[in-house]
C-alpha cells in the first residue's frame, strides 16, 4: 500500500511539473506555429479581455495565477538607423535595457565610432557617458523617452492595463484598435489576430509619434522564454522616420537591469 501511495504521489508530481513546463497559450516553443488567441477575447466590447489576451500572447502572464511576471528585458542589434540633429546616421551596434517596474529605459548605441547613452527613469531624462556614469540632464527629452518606453509592446500592454476603464476598443478596417491615455498622450494601437500591436500612435501636443512592429518571435539566443517581441521596429515623428532597428537577440528572463537616477539629474529637475 505504501509503495502504491508513493507511486501515486510521484505521478501527480510529474503531471504538475509537465503542466507547468508546457508552453503557455499562444506560445511558439521550438519554432512551432503560434496558436490563435482565445475566442473569449470579445474584442468588440471588452477591453480588459483584449488586454489580457495581448499580455498572454506576448508571453507576459505566468504561473497558475497568470501574473504579469516579465518586468525587465534587454534587446541587442548590430545595425539600424537613427536621426540625430536632423541627420540620418547608421548604428553599428545598439542595446536597449528596460525596467518596467522602475519605468526606466537605457538606449546605448554607437555610430561613426561615437557612443551615446540615452536614459529615462520615472520623471527624469538624461544622457550618460557610460552606463551609470557621468550624467547630463536632458529634461526636454523626458516625454518623448517616456513614450518610447511605453510604446514597446510589453510597455504598451502594461500601460493599457493600468489605464483601467479609460481603455477603449474599436474596429477599424476589420482590425482591433486599442486606445488609452498614458504619459500625457493618447495612445492608439492597431492589433493583429494575436492581439499583438503592429502599429501604435502617440499624440501629444502637436506631435505624433508612430511605431510599427514586424515579425514577432522569441529572439533569446539559447533558453527560449516564450516571450514574443517584434524583430523589426520603425519609429516616425510627424511622418518622418527617426529610428529603424532590427533585433539580433534578446534576454527576456528578467535580467539585472537597474537605472539609478543621478543626484545632478534630480537637482536639475528641482526634485
Amino acid at each position: 500500500m505504501k509503495s502504491q501511495a508513493s507511486a501515486l504521489v510521484a505521478c501527480l508530481a510529474l503531471a504538475a511539473l509537465t503542466t507547468y513546463a508546457a508552453p503557455q497559450q499562444g506560445g511558439r516553443a521550438g519554432g512551432a506555429p503560434r496558436q490563435a488567441p482565445s475566442t473569449q477575447a470579445a474584442p468588440a466590447n471588452d477591453p480588459k479581455k483584449v488586454i489580457e489576451t495581448m499580455q498572454d500572447n506576448l508571453g507576459m502572464l505566468r504561473g497558475m495565477q497568470r501574473n504579469d511576471s516579465v518586468t525587465r528585458i534587454e534587446l541587442w542589434g548590430e545595425n539600424g538607423t537613427k536621426t540625430i540633429g536632423g541627420r540620418n546616421v547608421t548604428l553599428t551596434k545598439w542595446k536597449v535595457s528596460l525596467n518596467y517596474t522602475q519605468q526606466a529605459m537605457r538606449f546605448d548605441y554607437t555610430h561613426d565610432g561615437q557612443r551615446t547613452i540615452e536614459v529615462v527613469a520615472d520623471k527624469y531624462a538624461w544622457n550618460e557617458e557610460t552606463p551609470g556614469g557621468k550624467a547630463t540632464p536632458m529634461p526636454a527629452a523626458l516625454q518623448e523617452r517616456q513614450l518610447q518606453l511605453l510604446l514597446t509592446p510589453l510597455g504598451m500592454a502594461k500601460a493599457a492595463r493600468a489605464a483601467g476603464d479609460a481603455a477603449r476598443i474599436s474596429t477599424v478596417a476589420g482590425a482591433t484598435v486599442l486606445t488609452f491615455p498614458a504619459a500625457g498622450a493618447t495612445i492608439t494601437a492597431t492589433l493583429n489576430k494575436y492581439m499583438e500591436p503592429v502599429k501604435a500612435e502617440a499624440r501629444y501636443g502637436t506631435a505624433v509619434l508612430t511605431v510599427t512592429y514586424d515579425q514577432y518571435g522569441d529572439w533569446n539566443d539559447d533558453a527560449k522564454a516564450d516571450v514574443y517581441l517584434p524583430k523589426h521596429i520603425v519609429e516616425t515623428q510627424n511622418g518622418m522616420t527617426v529610428l529603424d532597428l532590427t533585433i539580433t537577440h534578446t534576454n527576456t528572463y528578467n535580467p539585472y537591469v537597474i537605472v539609478p537616477i543621478p543626484a545632478n539629474v534630480k537637482g536639475a529637475a528641482g526634485a
